[in-house]
Order: C-alpha cells, then sequence, then structure tokens
C-alpha cells in the first residue's frame, strides 16, 4: 500500500516541476529579451544623438510669389465664361555648408506627406512640381497632388545640359531649389465681364471676382526626404500659410529666411 502512495505522489509532483521549470525558462528568456531590446535601444538612441551633433543640411529660404489669372470658356472668346485661379510658386533652398563633400551633397530627393487646408470649400487645390524656368509666371500646372514627387538629381553640367526640366529636378550641390506650384483652380466659373469695363488678369480679378482672403486662405504642409551620397538619408517638415493679403492688388511676393531646429534635417542612420 505505501509504495502504490510513492507512485502516485511522484506522478503529481513530476508534471507540477516540469511546469515550474518552463515557466522559469520563459521568464528568464523575456528578461534577456527586454535586456536585449533595452540594449538595441541604448545603442541605436547613442547613434542617432551622435549622427545629429553636426547640422549637415537645413531649409534655408523660402520664396512664394502669388497671383492670380482667369481662363476664357466661352466659345466666342468675350469674356463672358471666365474660370478664376489663383497660383502661388513656392521656391525652398537647402543650406548644405560651404565646402562640397560626399556628405553635404545629394544622391536622392523626394517630397511626401503632402497636405493642403483651407477654410472654405472654394475652388480645387493642389501642388505640384514647378519647372523653375517657368517660376512666377501664370501658366497652370498638373490640377493633381502625387502622394510623392520625386527629383532627378543633376551632377554635371553635362546631365544639366541634357536635363528635363519639365520634370522635377535638382542639383546635388543644392545650387537650385526646390520649385513647386500651388493651384486653386475654377475659384469662380461662369463669370462674366461687365460692359465698358476692364479686367486686370492677375490678384486684382479676385477683388473684382467678390473673392474675400477667407476663400483663398490655405495652409501647405510637406516632408522633404533626402539621401547624401554616403547612404545616409535625412528628412524634415515644412509647414507654412500661404501670405496671400496682398495678392488682391495685383502679383505679391514674399521671402523668409528658414531660423530654428525645426528647419534642420534630422538624419536617420538606419
Amino acid at each position: 500500500m505505501k509504495k502504490k502512495k510513492i507512485k502516485v505522489k511522484e506522478k503529481i509532483i513530476i508534471p507540477i516541476y516540469l511546469i515550474i521549470i518552463f515557466i522559469l525558462i520563459f521568464i528568464y528568456g523575456n528578461i534577456i529579451r527586454i535586456h536585449i531590446n533595452n540594449s538595441k535601444f541604448l545603442k541605436d538612441s547613442m547613434l542617432i544623438l551622435e549622427k545629429n551633433q553636426n547640422t549637415i543640411f537645413t531649409l534655408d529660404k523660402i520664396i512664394l510669389t502669388s497671383s492670380a489669372n482667369a481662363i476664357d470658356n466661352s466659345e466666342e472668346k468675350n469674356l463672358q465664361d471666365l474660370s478664376i485661379y489663383q497660383f502661388t510658386d513656392i521656391a525652398v533652398y537647402i543650406g548644405n555648408g560651404e565646402e562640397l563633400t560626399n556628405e553635404n551633397t545629394v544622391k536622392n530627393l523626394y517630397i511626401d506627406n503632402i497636405e493642403i487646408t483651407t477654410r472654405t470649400k472654394k475652388g480645387t487645390q493642389s501642388l505640384n512640381y514647378k519647372n523653375f524656368q517657368n517660376f512666377g509666371r501664370s501658366d497652370q500646372t498638373n490640377s493633381d497632388t502625387p502622394s510623392k514627387i520625386e527629383f532627378n538629381v543633376v551632377y554635371t553640367n553635362e546631365e544639366n545640359e541634357k536635363a528635363n526640366y519639365d520634370e522635377p529636378t535638382f542639383y546635388t550641390d543644392c545650387s537650385n531649389p526646390i520649385t513647386l506650384g500651388y493651384l486653386n483652380s475654377d475659384i469662380v466659373t461662369g463669370y462674366k465681364m461687365g460692359e465698358n469695363t476692364s479686367i486686370s488678369f492677375d490678384g486684382k480679378i479676385l477683388k473684382a471676382a467678390g473673392i474675400e482672403l477667407k476663400d483663398i486662405e490655405c495652409n501647405i504642409k510637406f516632408k522633404v526626404h533626402l539621401e547624401n551620397n554616403m547612404q545616409e538619408k535625412f528628412s524634415c517638415w515644412l509647414n507654412f500659410y500661404l501670405p496671400l493679403e496682398e495678392v488682391f492688388d495685383g502679383t505679391s511676393m514674399k521671402s523668409k529666411t528658414l531660423q530654428g531646429n525645426k528647419y534642420k534635417f534630422f538624419c536617420e542612420p538606419f
């Protein structure tokens, strides 16, 4: 009888021991995993901090040229069916120091996370690349906003001569700005010019059509990504309101120097 009791106890105790050992191994494994993750996080954080000790790229300056125009949709071209649009050309300059190296020259460049916010629903808004040779002109750009604007990077004078500037283009030494065109089309449609009146095909047409500042106010936000010739990746957000208060007088040009940490490109070393 006693031997049978011992066998019964062994059948109970052995599985309990195995369960306890399994639990201890599981807990120990989690402790090791957490320690490894914490060590990796600390190492990665130190690497990020080290990479961002020195500023390599910055957003230095932005130039905004704003005006308006209209398209005559009447068959007779008698200004009795005008579609009015407002546009702003945007030039963003990237600073990269004075002496050129692989560290501060650009290999790849693109823009994404484009957001356009307006107060009213007047018109159809878009943002796209604009040929810098047409900067300030009232020609309409693509009416669609792409999810991503990728730039062709030019390295040499020979490539510069062959480059198609109707496509997004940027110089490796950052000597040209990123040029974009904002368009708010069809703010007013079917507008008719009154008899014995004249129309100025610039920002003044907005005033003539009864457009107010609140109707065209706009905030633009996007993220600039670049990779240098050391395969290091950088990014920086740009968020700004279009200064359109003076556009009703014709054409407005604004220039702003960008300063502060928020305009420094963040290095992403992974």
